[in-house]
C-alpha cells in the first residue's frame, strides 16, 4: 500500500509549463511521525541519496518535503517509499502539479503519461480531452487505487 502511495508521490509532482517535454519535476510529500528537526533531517538525507532526486527541502512546521526530480534516471517509487518508512514515518498525502500527455479515451479512462514515471490513472477529469493532448494539471494522489484526482487541468 505504501509503495503505491509513493508511486503517487511521483505523480504528485509539480510540472512547470517551462519544460519542453512531459515529466515529473517536483513532488510535495506530507509525512506523519516526525516531531523535530533531527527526524526531518534524517528523511531529507535519505531522499538526497537517491540518484533521481535533484533537491529536497523540508518544511518542519508543515511536516512536508518538496522534492525536485532529475529528468533521468526514472523515478523509483519503492526507493522513495523506503526513504520515509525506513525511519518509522508514514506518508500523509501527496500533492502534485504536472505536465504530461493524455493517454486513453472517455470509454477506457484517461492516464497521465510522462517520460520519467509510469502512467497514472486520472479521476474526476472534466472537459473535452483526447489521446495525445498535452496538459498541465494539479491534483491529489489517492493511495488506495493509485490514481490522481484532478483538481484543475488545462490543455497546453
Amino acid at each position: 500500500m505504501k509503495k503505491y502511495i509513493f508511486l503517487f508521490l511521483l505523480y504528485c509532482v509539480f510540472f512547470s509549463p517551462d519544460y519542453s517535454f512531459p515529466q515529473l519535476t517536483k513532488a510535495i510529500i506530507g509525512v506523519d511521525g516526525f516531531t523535530c528537526s533531527l527526524c526531518a533531517k534524517g528523511v531529507e538525507e535519505q531522499f538526497k541519496t537517491l540518484d533521481f532526486v535533484k533537491s529536497v527541502k523540508a518544511d518542519i512546521k508543515k511536516t512536508e518535503f518538496t522534492i525536485s526530480f532529475k529528468t533521468k534516471p526514472a523515478i523509483n517509487v519503492k526507493e522513495l517509499n523506503s526513504a520515509v518508512t525506513d525511519g518509522g514515518f508514514t506518508i500523509r498525502d501527496i500533492k502534485v502539479k504536472a505536465i504530461g500527455i493524455i493517454k486513453g479515451n472517455s470509454v477506457s479512462g484517461y492516464w497521465l503519461s510522462a517520460s520519467n514515471i509510469p502512467d497514472l490513472k486520472l479521476k474526476d477529469l472534466k472537459g473535452n480531452f483526447s489521446e495525445g493532448d498535452k496538459i498541465s494539471l494539479e491534483g491529489a494522489v489517492d493511495p488506495v487505487d493509485v490514481s490522481l484526482y484532478v483538481i484543475s487541468i488545462k490543455k497546453l
